[in-house]
């Protein structure tokens, strides 16, 4: 048996809430109390309620908040005050028995499910996805003690029972859990309309690479914590970051520091329910986790009520533009340099290169899910879910004016094909059999297309991660194209690759703007054109 470990540090409700909107203005869901006594509301400081204002408060989506265990108020009446209208319902794993003592569950699902119209202060007690329909599921087998098989087990039930959305803020750090990671990613990259998200623990105090939850596996958002101290500008101290060890299913070997572990941070503070039963603030990466599953659950809503085409509902695509749309955050790294660079026998000077795709404390940047649903909105025009064969790159060309801020973010799932497990006498994995599994190396590149040829402006080009993001000022007007090249295979073997790929270009923002984590206005430019081909080929348009 493992030790589960919590992630902490410290109709006529639709119709109610409408009328509060009308009278107030706006809708609170989710607040902190900051350092001078004022709630933050954090759908407003998160840019969710842009959703809120078209109508799409999370109906539709369907969320599964998988945590070490489920919440009754039966059991323990103290802890759900604000879940006492909430649509949920609870799921324990057959033959397990309840544990009400830790206030967890009750805290991570009341940031995206809570509704309690009773309740004096609403202003404190609505989630940020209300209207989506919730289960609360269990993954320990007694008390906080759980095994592989039984997360396992409980994991692929939601991954294949038409959740949108599991959210999940425990980690495992036992010696088995790349393996159980493997087999995670394995029903991620089979359930492809399944959103994975999944809190990046608080180990930030004992360096890098201690990005733990849920597992060590990639077919994940995972989510760091932001800093309520610096008005959630940086990273969380407590905050898990990267470079997280990469390690390969088939041959069982890890490459020490090479994964950029944090996808996006959210910010890592909520008023709610303590462990004692009074309300305060409470901070880990666990409620920063919500937040972003909260986002994702009014994407999918937004999908669903606009009929958008089934594609934009995919995982790798809503990753994509989640971390597209993020806004930098202070001293935001990820490590692009100007330097040389070789790309088909021809070196370009002066490139913008990164090797590690995101920055290693808060991934692509803090959640802006009003310029999520921004460029959420342009599916089909700047972002794209397509396939490329070994070898071949996919271009995107666009015009743009110069001085203007370009963002790009290239996803794609590891192909984890797990045909075996084997669990040792506690239930724990002790082996696995990935020989079917592979792990595409894309690439993705920005050229400038000058009157004296095609110039190599930026590139992402990352080895052991399924992300690649640019970031950068376009410093001249004209014409652009955007590559997502499919280089090789890091392991295993496949004749193709599907990946989602997102870009903007908007106005730089002002620094008073970036201080509020609000994201730069899309500025409208020409996507004109998008054409395939490989190496040596002729171009093949569409």
């Amino acid at each position: 048996m493992k030790f589960a470990d919590p992630i902490f540090n410290i109709t006529r409700r639709a119709a109610a809430i409408a009328a509060a909107c009308l009278l107030s203005g706006r809708l609170f869901a989710a607040v902190c109390e900051m350092p001078d006594s004022s709630l933050l509301n954090l759908a407003e400081f998160t840019g969710a309620d842009a959703f809120y204002r078209i109508g799409i408060y999370g109906q539709g989506a369907n969320v599964a908040n998988l945590e070490y265990y489920s919440v009754s108020e039966e059991e323990a009446p103290e802890y759900s005050v604000f879940l006492k209208g909430s649509n949920y319902s609870t799921y324990m794993p057959e033959g397990t028995s309840g544990r009400y003592g830790s206030v967890h569950p009750y805290e991570t699902l009341s940031v995206m499910a809570g509704y309690n119209e009773s309740y004096e202060n609403q202003e404190v007690s609505t989630g940020i996805a209300w209207r989506a329909n919730y289960t609360a599921g269990q993954v320990a087998e007694d008390g906080l003690f759980t095994s592989d098989r039984l997360t396992l087990q409980t994991y692929e039930k939601f991954f294949s029972n038409g959740a949108d959305v599991i959210s999940s803020s425990f980690k495992n750090s036992g010696e088995s859990a790349f393996m159980a990671g493997a087999v995670l990613d394995s029903y991620a990259a089979k359930n492809t309309r399944t959103v994975f998200v999944g809190a990046a623990s608080n180990n930030g105090d004992e360096g890098p690479g201690n990005v733990a939850s849920p597992y060590r596996n990639v077919n994940v958002i995972k989510v760091g914590a932001l800093d309520i101290s610096t008005g959630f500008k940086t990273a969380a101290a407590f905050s898990s970051y990267g470079p997280n060890d990469f390690y390969n299913p088939i041959t069982g070997e890890t490459v020490k520091g090479a994964v950029s572990a944090v996808d996006i941070s959210a910010p890592g503070t909520v008023y709610t329910v303590k462990q004692d039963g009074s309300l305060g603030n409470v901070s880990g990466t666990s409620f920063a986790a919500p937040i972003v599953s909260s986002a994702v659950a009014l994407m999918v809503s937004y999908s669903k009520e606009a009929s958008m085409p089934d594609d934009s509902r995919d995982a790798r695509l809503i990753k994509a533009v989640l971390l597209n749309s993020a806004s930098k955050t202070d001293g935001w790294d990820n490590g692009s340099r100007l330097e040389s660079a070789t790309v088909n026998g021809k070196t370009y000077g002066g490139v913008l290169s990164t090797s590690q795709a995101l920055d290693y404390h808060s991934g692509a940047g803090a959640l802006n899910a009003e310029e999520a649903l921004a460029q959420y909105g342009s599916f089909g025009e700047t972002s794209f879910l397509e396939s490329a064969g070994k070898g071949e790159s996919v271009f995107y060309d666009f015009s743009a004016a110069a001085n203007l801020e370009f963002a790009a973010t290239l996803c794609w799932n590891v192909g984890a094909e797990i045909d075996g497990v084997t669990y040792d006498g506690s239930g724990n994995v002790s082996a696995i059999s990935a020989e079917n599994s592979h792990f595409s190396n894309l690439d993705l590149r920005l050229w400038y297309l000058g009157g004296g040829g095609e110039i190599l402006v930026a590139q992402s080009v990352s080895e052991y991660n399924n992300v690649e993001h640019l970031f950068l000022e376009l410093e001249r007007e004209g014409e652009y194209r955007l590559e997502v090249a499919f280089k090789d295979l890091v392991y295993g073997d496949a004749e193709s690759e599907t990946f989602a790929v997102a870009w903007n270009v908007s106005q730089i923002p002002e620094p008073s703007v970036c201080a509020a984590l609000l994201g730069a206005a899309s500025l409208a430019f020409a996507a004109r054109m998008k054409a395939k081909f490989s190496s040596g080929s002729n171009v093949r348009r569409r």
